[in-house]
């Protein structure tokens, strides 16, 4: 019984992405999710680090090494650089 449940469970999960329409890049998500938190960046800094990082993301680099990069760019603490990066990453197809 259990070795027909798993191959079962496996091929309606497969089959439930295959209908999942895919991710798009929301700007107003990323912000909505990032400028309650910090008010002192522009919507305009957070929307040029999100860009950074998802080309940084595309060209191979992981997230620890992105988390340095808007920290060293923008001069962030780690904790809000990880914030930004997450919120790209989610939301701004990266």
């Amino acid at each position: 019984m259990r070795s027909i449940v798993l191959p079962i469970l496996i091929a309606g999960a497969a089959t439930s992405f295959a209908f999942v329409a895919p991710a798009t890049a929301d700007s107003g998500e990323y912000l909505h999710a990032l400028q309650p938190f910090y008010p002192t960046l522009s919507a305009d800094t957070l929307l040029s680090e999100g860009a950074n990082v998802c080309s940084a993301i595309q060209r191979g680099s992981n997230s620890p090494a992105a988390v340095q990069m808007v920290q060293d760019q923008i001069g962030v603490s780690v904790p809000a650089a990880g914030d930004i990066v997450s919120a790209a990453v989610m939301h701004l197809d990266c």
